[in-house]
């Protein structure tokens, strides 16, 4: 067996995903789409709140109930998926924020 990457033995080369920055013009979106998803998290006892953009990567913070529930990691994959749509850029990811 070789030392090669697998797509390499393949006969394939791996094609890395595209990653677009958000740029500074469309915070005022990031902001209102999060905004937008406020209430129906706070409904739940939580709560968002938009830390830093850096790159293709959204920070928030988590509050109240959201603060280890099991459903954090589904609340925030809501806000990428809405992200996603409002930006019309596919490599924008949400992480929680320290």
């Amino acid at each position: 067996m070789s030392n090669l990457p697998l797509d390499s033995e393949a006969g394939e080369s791996a094609e890395l995903p595209r990653i677009d920055p958000i740029p500074a013009e469309s915070l005022p979106l990031v902001r209102d789409t999060i905004e937008r998803l406020r209430p129906g998290v706070q409904r739940d006892g939580g709560d968002l709140e938009l830390v830093a953009v850096q790159g293709n990567i959204v920070r928030l913070r988590l509050k109240g109930a959201c603060v280890g529930c099991a459903m954090s990691a589904q609340t925030l994959g809501g806000v990428r998926r809405a992200l996603v749509e409002a930006l019309g850029n596919p490599s924008v990811r949400v992480l929680p924020a320290p």
